[in-house]
């Protein structure tokens, strides 16, 4: 019962970011996928002042380099990578192949001296993973790898930005929701050239239609603001530990979710991959040696 606090917020975060692909998925429908990624992050922006009116000092130079390399590889690469990846693939699809980000964070992380060593199990459980995610991109189909190895290439690359960021020593001792801020007002300065690929075929109407308005609201205010507050109390709660065995939940919803609002397919293959693919970056994780 002492626990239930703390997990309460977790569950909420991941299952709003496992329902963020599907989500995604039906705004590129009507909007290119850097107009997205900027009024996602600028909703979320001014819904964390809300959460968080305090004003975060300057931290200086060092710290702040930090917070804009975070905020560029956290925030506008692996975005901006993710609904690449949702343009050319299924958002199920999606959800699963970026979860491999822990198998490259130990690979980094071992690469500079952080991990003692990768065992056996990191190596099975990442042969096992990738194993899964080409069975989740094909569906069944060899052949369909053709036809999805463009979106899986992105969704990678989201994994391999979002690998390095949470190897990035952040500040600590600050306001953690004003950080988070200061974070995504880096990440909005650096998706700016990105912003230029496609800003021709940006267009307001669609913006204001019912049902991309409340899209970008949830994206925006439940993925990107309430639910980095609750993961940080979760955090704060739990321990970063126990908090992230709960983010292996993410594909699973998010295959669920683009099954449910989609139609996407939920057959034996995907299902296989999925728990192909979990199971080989818990196991990748926990064979990992700090």
């Amino acid at each position: 019962m002492t626990a239930r606090p703390g997990w309460w917020p977790c569950l909420f975060a991941v299952a709003v970011w496992g329902a963020t692909f599907a989500a995604t998925k039906q705004l590129l429908a009507a909007l290119p996928p850097t107009e997205i990624l900027l009024v996602r992050f600028a909703v979320g922006y001014a819904a964390l002042w809300a959460l968080a009116p305090r004003r975060l000092p300057w931290l200086g130079w060092r710290a702040e380099a930090r917070l804009a390399l975070a905020g560029a590889l956290g925030i506008a690469l692996y975005f901006h990578f993710e609904n690449l990846a949702l343009v050319h693939a299924r958002a199920g699809m999606v959800a699963v192949v970026v979860c491999v980000s822990p198998l490259l964070t130990a690979l980094f992380a071992r690469a500079l001296g952080r991990v003692a060593r990768l065992g056996a199990g990191y190596w099975g459980g990442f042969a096992l993973a990738m194993g899964g995610v080409a069975l989740t991109v094909a569906g069944g189909d060899a052949g369909a790898l053709r036809g999805a190895w463009l979106g899986a290439a992105f969704g990678l690359l989201g994994a391999l930005a979002w690998a390095c960021y949470t190897l990035l020593p952040l500040p600590t001792g600050a306001d953690g929701l004003a950080v988070t801020r200061r974070t995504f007002l880096w990440g909005l300065l650096a998706m700016a050239p990105l912003c230029l690929l496609d800003a021709g075929a940006w267009r307001a109407a669609p913006l204001v239609a019912w049902p991309n308005l409340w899209r970008l609201l949830f994206l925006g205010v439940f993925a990107s603001a309430l639910s980095y507050a609750a993961w940080n109390r979760a955090v704060a709660r739990l321990g970063g530990v126990r908090a992230t065995l709960l983010l292996y939940l993410i594909p699973v919803i998010g295959v669920l979710v683009a099954a449910a609002t989609l139609g996407e397919p939920l057959d034996a293959p995907t299902l296989l991959g999925v728990a192909l693919t979990l199971s080989g970056v818990a196991l990748s994780t926990l064979s990992t040696r700090r």
